[in-house]
């Protein structure tokens, strides 16, 4: 079994290693910025779309990323190979990127040249099969995120409703609020209607999986709508997928108590799933 290794302030590391201290305000006030993306064949996948909303997130709460996007990219190339996430074969990894302001100065400051950086890097775990032929479940709660354009690190809700998701046989939480439809707490949401594709627009983050599946889509010819979504709209839905980094796209049948159409997989939805799944398929071996 290969040792997992990840990038922290600078050195490459085992992982069982890295130690980022107590007094850091990541940990005392939640206060950092997170992206997750996958690695095909080694390579980042779409690696500029998450570098630039990172910096988005990282302007946004005033956080010094301390690396170049191209070091960065290397980086992860490096840590998925030494953790032997890449054979030769080529596979598929999970990437976590953090960054925090560093240690706290008071309990509510810090320095914004001594932020805490780090990578992670993990084998890559599907959803069930079944999930992808069958279709899924979600459970609506309401719920607005904090900053909703950026990806922080602050989870406390999401974590939190865990237990109730497994409960209920879900697969994700979507979040709505004063009615209309928002996001998932790891995953965008997309509804069809008369062949056309319908996502929320406003108060949520954008994913990068949602944006490669706007452009199959309109690449297909499928029309899109990018608006605000009502919550009433899921219940007369022809179909209805999530999209994540980690999940790809999954078809969704069921939400809360009500079934969505006739609670099959929708065509438009397995055209998509095929189309997203041959492009990462082409991805390149490093």
């Amino acid at each position: 079994m290969n040792k997992k290794y990840c990038f922290l302030n600078g050195k490459v590391m085992p992982l069982e290693e890295a130690k980022v201290g107590i007094e850091d305000i990541g940990l005392l006030r939640a206060y950092g910025i997170y992206d997750g993306l996958a690695t095909f064949n080694g390579k980042p996948f779409r690696f500029t779309d998450h570098w630039n909303r990172f910096i988005d997130g990282a302007h946004a709460l005033n956080l010094n990323i301390p690396i170049t996007e191209d070091s960065c990219e290397k980086k992860i190339t490096e840590i998925v190979e030494k953790s032997g996430l890449n054979p030769p074969a080529g596979g598929r990894a999970t990437i976590r990127m953090i960054l925090t302001g560093g240690q706290t100065i008071e309990g509510i400051n810090y320095n914004f040249e001594n932020s805490t950086f780090y990578i992670t890097a993990e084998k890559f775990e599907s959803l069930p099969e079944k999930y992808f032929k069958k279709g899924a479940k979600l459970v609506t709660y309401n719920h607005l995120r904090e900053m909703p354009k950026h990806k922080t690190i602050n989870y406390i809700q999401a974590v939190n409703l865990q237990n109730w998701r497994k409960e209920e046989k879900a697969v994700e939480i979507l979040y709505v609020n004063d009615g209309e439809v928002l996001e998932c707490t790891t995953s965008n949401i997309f509804l069809v209607k008369n062949k056309t594709l319908i996502t929320p627009a406003e108060n949520i983050l954008g994913g990068i999986t949602k944006k490669v599946v706007l452009e199959l889509a309109g690449k297909a010819g499928y029309e899109i709508e990018e608006r605000i979504v009502y919550q009433d709209e899921l219940k007369t839905a022809d179909e209805i997928f999530i999209t994540s980094s980690f999940k790809d796209v999954v078809p969704m049948v069921k939400i809360d108590d009500f079934e969505i159409a006739d609670g099959k997989v929708g065509e438009i939805t397995k055209d998509l799933m095929v189309k997203f799944a041959e492009l990462i398929s082409l991805q390149p071996l490093s």
